[in-house]
């Protein structure tokens, strides 16, 4: 194996994770994604915990395909860079959450932040 191979054991975990998630009544979370520069907003789905990063990488169906194609997370998703910095709707971001401080401290450094900014990966 090379490094960072793990023979689809990762995949195998968020799958179980996902389907924990859903027989223990975690509500099926629908969401729009508006992607940059004019692109045409498409849905998509998650169990409630997830992050984008998890619906991007082991979501189902086209929207969680889009999603992956705008999202990266170049850090594996261990806040160690801001790739993933997405806008979060004002209506949205009570739900959502405040990030915490080590999120905002990485949130300092990504392209044009703003009050609504979270990782994408948390």
């Amino acid at each position: 194996w090379e490094i960072g191979e793990d023979a689809g054991l990762h995949a195998l975990a968020k799958s179980v994770e996902q389907e924990l998630a859903r027989t223990a009544g975690r509500r099926l979370v629908r969401f729009t994604v508006k992607p940059p520069r004019g692109g045409a907003p498409f849905a998509c789905e998650g169990f409630e915990g997830m992050s984008l990063k998890d619906v991007a990488e082991h979501g189902t169906g086209s929207g969680a395909d889009l999603l992956r194609e705008h999202i990266e997370c170049a850090c594996s998703g261990v806040m160690a860079c801001s790739t993933c910095h997405v806008y979060v709707d004002p209506a949205w971001f009570a739900k959502v959450g405040e990030p915490c401080d080590a999120e905002q401290d990485m949130l300092e450094l990504a392209h044009e932040p703003c009050d609504t900014s979270r990782l994408g990966c948390q």
